[in-house]
Order: C-alpha cells, then sequence, then structure tokens
C-alpha cells in the first residue's frame, strides 16, 4: 500500500468513528430539546452502535471489491446528508431513524477504511495508530460543541459540524485504491470459522463488552462511592488520554513483544481494575483504575488484529475485529443492565469484570486449540 493510501484510510476510519464520541452530548441536547425521551437517548445510542457494527461487517468485506473511491464518496456524502437530517429532525422516530442510517453508513466508512488497514504490511501497528487517532478530534468536538456551538445556535449545530467534518473527510477518498487485494487461503486454514477463530470472536465480544459495561455504569458508581464531580470528570479526561497513549504505545511496541501473553496480560489487567473500581473508596485509586483499564483496552486492539491473522493468515476475518469490538460495547451494557438496580449499579460493574475475565479464558482456548490444530508445529508464531 502506497503511504497516500494508508493516510487516507487512517483519516477515513477516524472519520467514521466521529459520532460515538460525542453521543453523551448530542443525544442528551437533543432530550433537552424535546426530539428525544430520556429512554430514547439509550435507544438511539444503542441502534447506532448496532448498525454501526453491522455497517462494518458489511463494509469489510463489500467495499474493497470494486470501485472503492466511488463507492466510499458517495457513503461519506450520505453521511453529510443524514448529520443535516439529524439536526432538522423534529421527532423521535425521526432522530432514531436518521442515527440508525448514518451509523450503518459510518461501519461502511470504517470497513472500507479497515479493509485497507488489515491488508497493509503493518496491520497491527496502523490499528493502534487508529485507535489512538480517532480519539483526538472527538475530544476536540466534545469541548467545540457544547462550549461554543449549542449556546449560541442550538443542539442542531452540533450535527452540522459533524456535516462539515465529514465533507474534509471526503477530500481524502482519491487517495484510496479500486480494489484490496485478498491473500489466498493457507492449507492449515480449515474455512473463516474454524473453533479457534470462533473462540477468539467470542473472547472479543466478552472483553469489548466488559469495557461498554464498566463505561456505561463509571458516572453512577462514583456517585454510589459518594465522589464528586470533579473525581468523575478526572477520571473521564485521564482515561480517554490514557486510552490514546497506550493504542499509540501498542501500535509501536506490538511488532516486538509476545502477542498471546500480552493479550492474556491486558484481558486480566482490564478485569482487575474494573474490580478496583467497585471495592475501592480511594477516590485517587478510582481514578486510576478507570485509567488503567481504558488504556488496556485500548492497547489491545493492535494486540487481536495481529493474532487473528496469525489465526488466519488470509485476513479474510481481520476485518471482523472492529465489528466484533462495536458490538461488544453495544450488548455489554444491555447484558450489564440485568444485575443492575435504581440504587445500586455494582451489580452491573461486576458483571463488566466477570465478561472481561471469561474472555481472557476464551483468548487462552483459542491459542490452545490452534497449537493443538496446527500440523506445521507445536509452537506456531502466533504464540511467539
Amino acid at each position: 500500500m502506497k503511504p497516500v493510501t494508508i493516510v487516507a484510510a487512517l483519516v477515513l476510519g477516524s472519520a467514521s468513528l466521529l459520532s460515538l464520541g460525542v453521543h453523551p452530548i448530542l443525544l442528551g441536547g437533543l432530550e433537552e430539546a424535546g426530539r428525544l425521551s430520556k429512554a430514547g437517548i439509550g435507544q438511539t445510542a444503542t441502534l447506532e452502535l448496532f448498525c454501526l457494527a453491522l455497517g462494518a461487517a458489511i463494509g469489510g468485506y463489500r467495499m474493497g471489491r470494486s470501485a472503492m473511491r466511488v463507492k466510499t464518496a458517495i457513503v461519506t456524502l450520505g453521511l453529510v446528508a443524514i448529520n443535516i437530517a439529524t439536526a432538522q429532525a423534529e421527532t423521535m422516530a425521526m432522530v432514531l431513524l436518521s442515527r440508525a442510517i448514518a451509523g450503518f453508513l459510518s461501519g461502511l466508512l470504517y470497513g472500507a477504511a479497515n479493509a485497507i488497514i488489515v491488508r497493509s504490511d503493518n496491520p497491527d501497528r496502523l490499528t493502534g495508530i487508529l485507535v489512538g487517532g480517532s480519539m483526538i478530534p472527538s475530544v476536540v468536538l466534545a469541548y467545540v460543541i457544547p462550549v461554543f456551538l449549542i449556546p449560541d445556535f442550538g443542539i442542531g449545530a452540533g450535527f452540522y459540524a459533524l456535516a462539515a467534518c465529514m465533507i474534509v473527510a471526503s477530500v481524502f477518498v482519491v487517495g484510496l485504491v479500486d480494489k484490496v487485494s485478498v491473500l489466498e487461503r493457507s492449507e492449515r486454514i480449515q474455512g473463516w470459522f474454524n473453533l479457534p477463530l470462533i473462540l477468539f470472536a467470542v473472547a472479543i465480544v466478552l472483553q469489548s463488552g466488559g469495557l461498554g459495561a464498566a463505561w456505561a455504569y463509571i458516572e453512577r458508581l462514583a456517585d454510589q462511592h459518594s465522589f464528586g464531580p470533579s473525581v468523575v470528570g478526572l477520571a473521564v479526561a485521564g482515561s480517554l488520554g490514557s486510552q490514546v497513549a497506550a493504542a499509540w504505545s501498542s501500535a509501536w511496541i506490538v511488532p516486538k513483544v509476545p502477542k498471546s501473553p500480552a493479550l492474556l496480560l491486558l484481558a486480566v489487567t482490564q478485569a482487575g481494575f474494573i474490580a478496583l473500581c467497585i471495592v475501592t473508596d480511594s477516590s485517587a485509586a478510582f481514578i486510576t483504575s478507570v485509567c488503567i483499564f481504558g488504556g488496556a483496552a485500548a492497547a489491545m486492539q493492535a494486540f487481536q488484529v495481529a493474532q487473528i491473522i496469525a489465526l488466519d493468515p488470509t485476513r479474510r476475518t481481520a476485518v471482523l475485529v472492529s465489528p466484533l469490538i462495536l458490538f461488544g460495547n453495544g450488548s455489554g451494557p444491555l447484558i450489564a443492565s440485568f444485575v443492575t438496580t435504581e440504587v445500586d449499579v455494582r451489580g452491573g460493574s461486576w458483571a463488566a469484570a466477570v465478561m472481561t475475565a471469561a474472555s481472557a479464558l476464551f483468548f487462552l482456548a483459542s491459542l490452545f486449540r490452534f497449537s493443538r490444530t496446527n500440523t506445521r508445529s507445536p509452537l506456531p508464531s502466533a504464540y511467539s
């Protein structure tokens, strides 16, 4: 891949995830404007996230087969139009419909970018760069929209800002290729969805579900510990910073360290510090724990891509890593909600820790099963 193609993929991939970083601000603003109910906030966020995951899964396979530039240009312009439509929407039904379409189109755009990244010479490293880089514009928008745009121009200005960002991103479409190549299937790969890959996919969903559930209840958990708003603010801001740092650090070290031990260590770290958030009465320990488990999750994505490519060298399944993560992020809070009450959210947080711990077991089972079925070497390079 040419450098200009890689840069274009990174920019478009980051642009596709912009709305996720400002969801609480935009959806909360729609509720205040009377366009969404309180229940509608969660429904809209979940619907958009699941549609994004679906679009990313489809886009990873379909966008790069032919006419990739044309398809991506249509999708980016569609995102411009649908964000403007959300800004103009007056009813909850229209908001739900527009955000579902926006999620699906964003997923197609992310899938196109991901199809290039996973077929590059350094897919694991570029994944880490994308994960960290995608957070920076979201952090900027999360400050600009509520401080400068909404007070003067209303909630619609936030969606106009997203549309403007998509117009800028559309310029980079020219840097893409028209078609991505697919490697030939290895003799030792028995189809796309053999047992090691299935176990690995389950592990990714559980790990990202644990992160999504833990993140969803951070504010209420802090309140249950009687921590003030300043503690929550520091924890969230610190966690975002640690995620950027961890993602970029993993991009640098992933080629140099053993993949499977790193995955297991990061999963255990995420689970352990989620648990510490639940039991600690120290605000400093709470803030530190939120930063560490967030950073561990961000660092893990580069290793997940590297490991799934080791399991399937054709890289056909590598494009599913991000959709699986998005699906887990959305389903985790839903699962945790069944063990959470209005007065006690610790059940949901414990569910997050258990899901993450279970992911470590599934990672281990996948690695063990692959080592058993690999006929070329008793200890393949995937586990080095």
